[in-house]
């Protein structure tokens, strides 16, 4: 019986987690427009518009996110003259204010953007399973990875920056 239980619970987690694989996409990127940490309005499309974005799903409370803070402002500043563009997106219901001090204090220094508490909606269109989550969106609007591992995203991005698929 715990035999059948264990496998159960085995199989249960396997498909709760099959959304979590890093995986090449090619689907269009859902739209949004969420507030930066002004409180502007900043669109998908006006960031696609200037080339490759990496999105980053992230909250406050998520210690790996703070570890990738370093990876991913040498990212920006590696790539964004290719064409690059960073952006966290917080899903972690914090006010603006305290995201503002939190990327101060921490040393970010790409772009942040709010996704409301009570709305949530573009982390559900992304169908972001937990944090970080590492979504690429190549110039056109594609979905081209999403994923937890950095180290892919930086594998791709050569290939994208180029215009290509950015699979490796």
């Amino acid at each position: 019986m715990r035999t059948r239980i264990a496998i159960l619970c085995i199989l249960v987690l396997g498909l709760a987690l099959w959304p979590l694989t890093d995986r090449a996409l090619a689907a269009p990127a859902p739209p949004f427009e969420l507030p930066d940490l002004e409180g502007r309005a900043t669109r998908l499309t006006t960031l696609t518009a200037g080339g490759t974005v990496l999105l980053i799903f992230w909250t406050t409370e998520c210690v790996y996110c703070y570890a990738h803070i370093r990876d991913l402002n040498a990212l920006q500043e590696r790539y964004g003259e290719r064409g690059l563009q960073v952006v966290g997106i917080n899903i972690g219901g914090e006010p603006r204010q305290e995201v503002a001090l939190y990327a101060q204090e921490n040393g970010v220094r790409y772009r942040l953007l709010v996704d409301p508490a009570a709305n949530l909606d573009v982390a559900e269109a992304y169908r972001v399973p937990g944090t970080p989550t590492f979504v690429l969106v190549d110039r056109q609007g594609e979905l081209r990875y999403r994923g937890h591992r950095l180290a892919e995203v930086e594998a791709r991005l050569p290939a994208l920056l180029e215009g290509g698929g950015g699979v490796p």
